[in-house]
């Protein structure tokens, strides 16, 4: 067997050729920085202006009250379950001062309390039948937080004012969460993408060896060696997933510096890194066969690998574009590039605690496709490259 000498080759080679290393393994890292930096740490929260012109009303036992005020107490008690607050609630004097942060984006939606709120309130709870109060909300349709905002606000003033008349009304409305999981900031969504974007850096490691391989003349002298093509596939494929796997290990360290906690376990999604690094060194042979040398890699290159990066749903949402469904999964076509079903099946495992049977159609998914891209890349590589004449 030669696979050991042939492996040991392939790692020193992708040592003595640094620079691509180097990117390959810190290019995913630097984007968990910046995404950090970016989207910071807190879950979505949404913030509600109240403009309070509410008077009050003195109750029968004698004491103040203020429904404004007290609704906009409840507003503030709104939390997810890890504590933070959902609604960032502040208040305001005059409607054109709040329309003026309105426009500046400040704020999300604006909560008018009308100066007989509370008296309207106390008049239901007597079983008196005034006309309803009127609660004006003002927003920005080009802000795309201002429909939660709005929806979070009507609901809460309406089951406060539910409550505190004592009058039940014809719809009641009840929430119910699907899982104990934690609220997931937009920083916790990114992360299984970025671990994806991790793997496809071995489009350059990988297509680079290849490439460097024939531009020596290696594969011309190996062959006439009588090598085996399936040990030296081997080999190189074994040294990618080295290399894949510390990639990802790094991204999702440099991910947990910065607060970042998983649901599931990394066991599972190290069996999907592992296929995944067996997809792309897949990729990367097909690159490999169209491209002639390094520099070809470090510019036409780039074109396939934005195609993985932008088109597998990682970075942002990729409209679905049905093609067939097979066994109740809608097939789209995107899932044509096995990092789609990678990124799916770590946010599972990461974000929603998902077990490794739970991904099953995700895994099959990379492997038939890491076949079909091996079949193609390897014949055509051969073909063009690795004639012994």
């Amino acid at each position: 067997m030669r696979i050991f000498p042939l492996f040991k080759k392939a790692m020193i080679e992708n040592f003595r050729d640094w620079k691509i290393l180097i990117m390959g393994l810190t290019f995913a890292p630097f984007f968990v920085v910046l995404m950090y930096f970016y989207f910071g740490e807190a879950v979505e929260s949404y913030r509600v202006l109240f403009i309070n012109h509410d008077q009050g009303v003195i109750t029968k036992d004698g004491n103040p009250f203020n429904a404004g005020q007290a609704l906009v107490s409840e507003m503030m008690k709104i939390k997810y379950s890890d504590g933070t607050n959902m609604l960032k609630v502040s208040q305001e004097e005059e409607l054109a001062e709040a329309q003026k942060r309105l426009k500046k984006k400040s704020v999300d939606v604006i909560v008018e309390i009308p100066e007989n709120f509370s008296q309207i309130l106390m008049d239901y709870k007597e079983g008196k039948r005034p006309d309803p109060a009127v609660v004006k909300t003002y927003g920005d349709p080009a802000n795309a937080k201002y429909m939660m905002a709005a929806a979070w606000s009507d609901s809460i003033t309406y089951q406060f004012t539910v409550n505190w008349t004592g009058l039940k009304g014809p719809l009641q409305l009840e929430t119910e969460s699907l899982s104990q999981l934690k609220s997931l900031t937009d920083f916790d969504l990114y992360v299984p993408g970025l671990l994806a974007l991790a793997l496809m850096m071995l489009m350059f490691t990988a297509a680079a060896t290849l490439i460097k391989e024939k531009d020596k003349g290696t594969l011309v002298r190996l062959r006439i060696s009588n090598m085996v093509t399936s040990e030296w596939l081997l080999a190189v494929s074994l040294t990618q997933v080295i290399i894949g796997l510390l990639a990802v290990g790094l991204t999702y360290l440099t991910a947990v510096m910065f607060g970042y906690q998983t649901e599931g376990s990394l066991m599972s999604v190290t069996v999907v890194c592992v296929l995944s690094c067996v997809a792309m060194i897949a990729i990367s042979f097909l690159v490999a066969a169209l491209l002639r040398t390094i520099f070809d890699l470090m510019t036409i290159g780039c074109f396939p690998f934005f195609i993985l990066m932008f088109f597998s749903g990682g970075m942002f949402p990729i409209p679905a574009l049905k093609l067939f469904v097979v066994g109740g999964y809608t097939i789209n076509v995107n899932d044509i590039l096995p990092t789609s079903h990678s990124i799916g099946a770590m946010n599972k495992i990461l974000n929603r605690g998902a077990g490794i049977g739970e991904v099953g159609f995700e895994m099959g998914a990379i492997v038939i496709l890491s076949i079909v891209y091996f079949a193609a890349g390897i014949w055509l590589f051969t073909r063009r490259h690795m004639h012994a004449n």
